[in-house]
């Protein structure tokens, strides 16, 4: 029985090893994988933000006692390991908590600029402030210092997620593209955006009913109102 089992165990090992030597393993694809937890987060925290939801999200990381024996074989075997979840944002980083804390007092704020259309979403996850011709002087200091205030939060706040995803190779710069899709995937009717790069982001809002309504404006990197 025991000479069974160690022969099944073996054959297993070396079907899984024959597997992973014919696949063909890329950075690309290993991002790939991880970037659908890192929008996970992403919608966690703008849920909170915007006041869907009145906390972070409490996450059972993988990669754990609990993990499945498979799935260690697995790390073991491949030369690009395997993506795991990061703990929950707010037990791995109070960082995180206030800075979403801090863009959640401002919300509606923004949203006020953004339904006048003062503001609109770029395609890196920033606002831009684009002027209101209702605003007085001091109204329109007082906008942009909310504005800067506002990206310098997102800023620190994408950082925070990439350095706790670092393991999975995801920087800064893939967080903010990740953080403007989930926010133009959420933008209404008459808000201004700025419309993502050539690729198949592009390509995945154009076939959106908003996309089909802006037609011929969907370009790369364009600027467009929601209709």
């Amino acid at each position: 029985m025991r000479i069974a089992l160690a022969t099944s165990l073996t054959l297993m090992v070396f079907i899984l090893l024959g597997c992973v030597l014919r696949t063909e393993h890329t950075i690309d694809a290993h991002i790939r994988v991880d970037v659908r937890h890192v929008r996970q987060q992403a919608d966690a925290v703008l849920d909170f933000i915007e006041g869907r939801t009145d906390t972070l999200p409490m996450e059972e990381g993988a990669g754990d006692a609990g993990a499945s024996t498979l799935h260690r074989v697995l790390q073991a075997l491949n030369p690009v390991s395997i993506a795991h979840a990061s703990p929950s944002l707010r037990e791995a980083s109070p960082e995180v908590t206030r800075l979403a804390e801090s863009m959640r007092e401002r919300h509606s704020e923004i949203e006020a600029l953004r339904a006048a259309g003062c503001v609109g979403e770029d395609n890196r996850g920033y606002l831009s402030f684009r002027g209101c011709d209702d605003l007085d002087e001091e109204e329109e200091r007082e906008a942009r210092e909310l504005v800067n205030k506002e990206n310098e939060d997102r800023r620190a706040l994408y950082q925070e997620i990439a350095r706790l995803n670092a393991e999975a190779g995801i920087t800064a710069q893939q967080v903010e593209r990740i953080f403007a899709e989930r926010r133009l995937q959420r933008a209404q009717s008459g808000h201004f955006v700025q419309l993502p790069p050539a690729g198949p982001e592009l390509e995945e809002f154009r076939n959106t009913a908003a996309g089909r309504r802006l037609g011929d404006q969907v370009q790369p990197s364009a600027w467009v109102e929601l209709p």
